[in-house]
């Protein structure tokens, strides 16, 4: 009986590995070879790692755009209307507007134009950045937004938290927002207990908390960082809240994390505000009029030059959007295209796109850690490195401690940065939220800073690839067959 049943429970996860991924061969095979090959391992696996509710997500999110879109709803409907009416004032100047680059971007993102008027400041490690964001928060009136992939049990963590909570108490609105799964060490510590604590000013939430009961809710993360202060200073990047970033006597150095993040004020805030309160309503399954405050849509103020586009990507809301983004710098890139990023496992479509574009004579080149922490992912990416190397692409390894910036940059005029990896997960399974941007110095400072990283970096060889041991290429080739979970 038994045996009937677990084959009943098989053949199920065969028709629906059938149903559910046809689209994406790889994935679906490698599925189908888990759990046929491994049964009871391999179902396990699949349950948690497999199965996705992006159909359901998918209605839920949607529902939310569709709230976002009411022009009579309360603070929400006014405060919209009001912003994105003034959007209209800082159209990019005609020569941007008529650039390939925005025409692209504007088809694949209509929902968030280009802005122009915003002010970047590119800030690099822990210790330039937890300062100015506990001045900036000390120094709130209003309003503090903030959402983080891990929220750690440290000193970091603690701090930041703390200050929050004062400031709560002093009258400013606070809402937190962390990932479940990235932030598991602070809820196993109970540390954050004392933060759910009912206030009225400081609401604190997870995202998507984890239940056996239904697994397939576990590989849908909420992978983005991002702080939004009085809705007119934001910070998003790369940087989780950990010590680890900022290099603490009491860490040991091979926990040690590079990153970068990036303080933004201008017009384009109003688009990250959005962004929260669209994952805040998610979460808390509250309307969105019930918990938006006018703060939260201020008047929209230029304070620099540059030319910044918010891009979220994720299930139910410009799905895959990661994925084009990467795509498209890949397609326009005429000259260069420098890519950082913590792990390259992006799928072999997207290794074919960086070696046609360095066909086409575009000077590729990827900084990847020289010490990953997560050797599987390593390994898989390694598993490219020959075909990258054959095609003229160069491959950077960042030396010293693990690096986790991202980052990307387009024939020295355009950048982006934000929380997406170049791999599958960002590509097709995380919440992540990204931003380009143009016209002015902080893509001089982006350039920099990539000249900084490959200055700190050892370039490989295709000698050195092809030396390595068939053992190693197993390895290698066998951590690649996971590419679609990674």
């Amino acid at each position: 009986m038994i045996s009937l049943l677990l084959l009943a429970v098989h053949l199920l996860a065969i028709l629906h590995i059938l149903w559910t991924k046809h689209r994406d061969s790889s994935s679906a095979a490698m599925w189908l070879l888990a759990v046929t090959l491994l049964p009871g391992i391999g179902l396990l696996f699949y349950l948690f790692f497999g199965i996705t509710s992006i159909d359901r997500v998918h209605s839920r999110r949607q529902a939310l755009q569709s709230e976002l879109s009411q022009p009579d709803n309360g603070i929400l409907g006014g405060g919209l209307r009001r912003q994105r009416d003034a959007w209209g004032q800082f159209v990019p100047p005609l020569e941007v507007l008529r650039n390939p680059r925005t025409k692209l971007l504007d088809r694949l993102f209509p929902q968030r134009p280009a802005l122009d008027g915003n002010s970047l400041e590119i800030l690099c490690d822990g210790t330039m950045v937890y300062p100015r964001m506990l001045a900036d928060i000390e120094a709130a009136k209003i309003c503090i937004r903030l959402e983080s992939f891990i929220l750690m049990d440290d000193q970091i963590g603690r701090q930041l938290l703390d200050t929050l909570e004062r400031k709560a108490a002093e009258g400013v609105d606070v809402k937190v927002l962390f990932d479940s799964f990235g932030s598991a060490k602070a809820i196993l510590s109970h540390y954050l207990r004392h933060y759910f604590r009912k206030s009225p000013n400081f609401k604190i939430q997870a995202f998507s908390p984890l239940n056996l009961l239904t697994p397939w809710k576990f590989q849908l993360r909420n992978h983005r960082k991002l702080l939004i202060i009085d809705g007119i200073i934001a910070y998003s990047g790369g940087l989780n809240i950990s010590q680890d970033n900022e290099r603490l006597a009491k860490v040991p150095p091979n926990r040690y994390i590079h990153d970068l993040h990036c303080r933004i004020t201008g017009p384009a805030v109003s688009q990250f505000i959005q962004v929260f309160l669209q994952d805040w309503a998610y979460t808390t399954r509250r309307h969105l009029e019930e918990f938006a405050l006018p703060a939260d849509f201020p008047e929209l103020k230029r304070t620099g030059d540059a030319v910044v586009r918010v891009i979220e990507s994720g299930p139910g809301e410009n799905r895959n959007g990661s994925q084009n983004l990467f795509f498209a710098a890949a397609a326009i890139a005429q000259r260069s295209l420098y890519i950082m990023t913590p792990y390259l496992v992006p799928g072999n479509d997207y290794i074919n796109a960086l070696c046609m574009a360095a066909s086409r004579g575009v000077d590729v080149r990827i900084i990847v850690p020289a010490h990953n922490n997560h050797w599987f992912v390593d390994w898989a990416a390694r598993s490219n490195y020959q075909q990258l190397l054959e095609y003229g692409i160069r491959i950077f390894e960042k030396q010293g401690i693990f690096s986790h910036a991202k980052a990307l940059l387009v024939d020295s005029a355009w950048g982006f940065m934000g929380s997406s990896n170049c791999d599958s997960r960002s590509f097709r399974l995380n919440y992540e939220l990204d931003f380009c941007f143009s016209e002015d110095r902080s893509v001089d400072e982006l350039h920099r800073q990539f000249n900084d990283e490959l200055a700190d970096s050892a370039e490989l060889s295709l000698h050195e690839v092809e030396r390595r041991s068939p053992f190693m290429q197993i390895l290698e080739n066998c951590c690649s067959l996971l590419t679609p979970i990674l």
